[in-house]
């Protein structure tokens, strides 16, 4: 009987043992939701000035006084006289007969009488005619149709004037029966053209005091333009309040875009036909930001997010597991905060243009051309 009583005894004591060794263990964790990345955006439009000022390529002399009224004829150059006219927008083109009427509006506007340059031409090939009838009838009749034949090919189109006035004076240097004469030399073509010209302005009834000389026009050179975002206000303020951004906008990548453009160039001069003075000089070039053709609209912002999210994540796991949850039993267990880090965004180009290669239409090379002709040409001073 006292064995039995005891081994029971022994069995209770063991069940009781065995409930009280139980561990208690603290409630599992729960990972805490991340916050969403929200991020902060500022668009600007950047201005971009002109890096060339038309008043600082343009020279008119004080001793030359330009009078109301004054009458003017608009010359170019022939677009075969060499390659680097052919490369040129001149009469053949749109581009300049945009610029050119816009040339006359403001010689108009300063108080100049614009001369037909049509009338004026026809002019300049009556008196070419008249030198080229007169050379005829002073050669012998033997060598006559060289001379013809030359004429034809000029009237059509197959050679320049230029080329057309040097051969005429090799021939008449080597066939005149009455004068020995010497040909032209090849730097004299544009005087000589130039010369010509002054003659027409100065002869008969289509008089001009002053002809206006295109020497380069050009509405499509291209041009790769930076634009530092630094420069633009806006943009210098956001980043000056989000000092976290600040490091990687300093690198030059992030704070500049290159567009490629085009730009127009025009380089003139004024000639007073009586006394051959330049009277006025002037170059002015313009792209299209600069002449206000076209914008572009950047944005720029930054990226706030967790950074940590990972460790708090490890943290989570590790304090749920059995182990950790007994040892925490009782204890207050706190969950890291999160952190948080800031990524710039940009600079991207939200609006207007900015090609990565260089690509224009007919109406930015005609706005263009206006533009640099309008800036240019109403340099020119007339007194009053």
């Amino acid at each position: 009987m006292f064995c039995i009583r005891a081994a029971a005894l022994v069995v209770v004591s063991t069940l009781v043992v065995g409930c009280s060794s139980a561990p208690k263990m603290a409630e599992p964790l729960e990972m805490p939701e991340v916050p969403i990345e929200q991020p902060v955006l500022v668009e600007a439009e950047l201005t971009i000035q002109s890096d060339r000022i038309v008043w600082d390529n343009v020279v008119q002399p004080a001793t030359h006084t330009i009078r109301p009224n004054s009458s003017v004829v608009i010359n170019v150059p022939d677009d075969k006289v060499s390659n680097q006219a052919q490369e040129q927008d001149f009469t053949t083109k749109n581009f300049f007969n945009e610029a050119e009427q816009q040339i006359e509006i403001e010689l108009m506007r300063s108080g100049f009488r614009v001369l037909s340059r049509a009338r004026f031409e026809a002019k300049l090939r009556q008196l070419r005619d008249e030198t080229t009838t007169d050379l005829r009838s002073r050669v012998s009749p033997e060598v006559r149709p060289i001379l013809d034949n030359l004429n034809e090919r000029f009237e059509r189109g197959e050679i320049s004037a230029a080329d057309y006035a040097a051969q005429i004076q090799e021939f008449e240097a080597r066939f005149q029966t009455s004068s020995s004469g010497r040909s032209r030399g090849e730097n004299e073509r544009e005087l000589t053209d130039i010369s010509e010209v002054i003659r027409a302005a100065d002869d008969g009834d289509i008089q001009s005091d002053y002809v206006l000389q295109i020497n380069i026009f050009d509405s499509a050179t291209p041009k790769y333009v930076p634009l530092d975002l630094r420069h633009n206000d806006e943009l210098r303020a956001f980043v000056r309040d989000n000092p976290a951004i600040q490091p990687e906008f300093s690198q030059s990548e992030n704070h500049t875009v290159t567009c490629a453009i085009v730009e127009s160039k025009l380089n003139a001069k004024l000639i007073h036909i009586k006394t051959g003075e330049v009277a006025w000089i002037g170059e002015h070039r313009l792209n299209e930001y600069s002449a206000d053709v076209q914008s572009v609209f950047v944005e720029l912002g930054y990226r706030r997010y967790v950074s940590n999210a990972d460790d708090i994540e490890r943290f989570v796991r590790r304090q749920n597991r059995e182990n950790a949850r007994i040892q925490r039993y009782g204890q207050e267990t706190t969950i890291p905060d999160f952190e948080y880090s800031h990524s710039l965004l940009g600079p991207t180009i939200s609006g207007g243009t900015c090609n990565q290669e260089v690509a224009t239409t007919d109406e930015v090379k005609v706005a263009l051309a206006r533009a640099v002709a309008k800036e240019l040409i109403s340099t020119i001073t007339i007194d009053q």
